[in-house]
């Protein structure tokens, strides 16, 4: 269900190296259209059918937060209302439980739209052209893709590297997709560390250690794939978000980000809370905490707080370029 060129030589940027800018980009206060792809931990709800975003209305629909998975608003909401630097329109494309391609590896449900759900059945009929209703140019505009958390977890048990490789070369033939509309100014963020996640917990240290062997390999191919991307295509700049380091610190010490140093379980969440609460701050009896001082909000997905270190993060990196 949805919870709904100047030309330069191309450069890709790492969270972990110090970026400079190229290509079409000109920094984060000049973005004016964003546009993402992903999974529950990105989804808002939004509708290509519904209401457009617009300067009364810059997610468009559904009302914000929209249909998040963090009880609250996510890092997109937080960019695009929190944290940005002018006026942002979000195109947020993004689909609970998705993954790369269904046809690589099947999402929970049949109906589940992929990244290339996202891009070929939506993006490029509905905003490819840069209508009326989305006006981006390749200087104004940013495209963001955080996926690999359903890939690797639905997946990596079977420990298959070439089904890996597939999966890249697809990634990399979207963006080439992409990147024809006009889009020059990729983000691409980093698999958490979700084995740390209560879900993978339940099943163990091998669970845990398996999964998080994984998960560093398919960070490894985001920073191959935007390294070469960058190389092979004029005008480009690709930033590589270290999403994986932010979720760490924060288990590792809730204060290291003043937006979760509010956090007093990191690994656990409480039952009653797990499909959501009434308002951000819900405290109910059987449970410890309010629901915003657990990082999980239940097995695999992290409340509001997280996902603002996270877009605090982003815009923090993307101002050092």
């Amino acid at each position: 269900m949805r919870s709904s060129i100047a030309i330069l030589a191309a450069v890709a940027h790492s969270a972990t190296a110090a970026p400079f800018a190229n290509g079409s980009w000109s920094g984060w206060k000049n973005v004016k259209y964003l546009f993402v792809f992903g999974d529950s931990y990105t989804q808002t709800g939004f509708n290509v059918t519904g209401t457009q975003p617009s300067p009364a209305n810059p997610m468009g629909n559904p009302t914000y937060p929209g249909w998040t998975s963090s009880n609250g608003p996510n890092w997109v909401d937080f960019l695009t209302y929190t944290y940005n630097e002018s006026y942002i329109q979000t195109y947020n494309l993004a689909y609970g439980g998705a993954t790369l391609d269904g046809a690589l590896v099947a999402p929970y449900e049949p109906t589940v739209l992929s990244v290339k759900n996202q891009v070929q059945d939506e993006y490029l009929p509905a905003y490819g052209s840069a209508p009326a209703s989305a006006p981006f140019k390749s200087s104004d505009s940013l495209f963001a893709f955080f996926i690999g958390i359903n890939d690797v977890g639905n997946s990596w048990w079977l420990n298959n590297a070439t089904l890996y490789d597939t999966i890249f070369a697809e990634y990399s033939g979207l963006l080439e997709q992409v990147y024809a509309t006009g889009a020059r100014n990729f983000l691409f963020l980093t698999v958490p560390p979700v084995n740390q996640s209560p879900l993978t917990l339940a099943n163990g240290p091998d669970a845990v250690a398996g999964e998080g062997a994984i998960i560093q390999d398919w960070n490894s191919r985001v920073e191959k794939l935007s390294t070469s991307f960058s190389a092979n295509h004029t005008g480009v700049t690709s930033f590589v978000h270290d999403t994986h380091k932010v979720f760490a610190d924060v288990i590792a010490d809730p204060s290291s980000y003043p937006q979760t140093s509010g956090y007093k379980n990191v690994t656990g969440y409480c039952e009653a809370y797990m499909n959501g609460t009434p308002d951000w701050y819900t405290l109910i009896d059987n449970c410890t905490y309010p629901v915003n001082e657990y990082l999980w909000l239940n097995s695999l997905h992290p409340t509001f707080p997280m996902h603002n270190a996270t877009a605090a993060s982003i815009v923090k990196y993307l101002n050092s370029a």
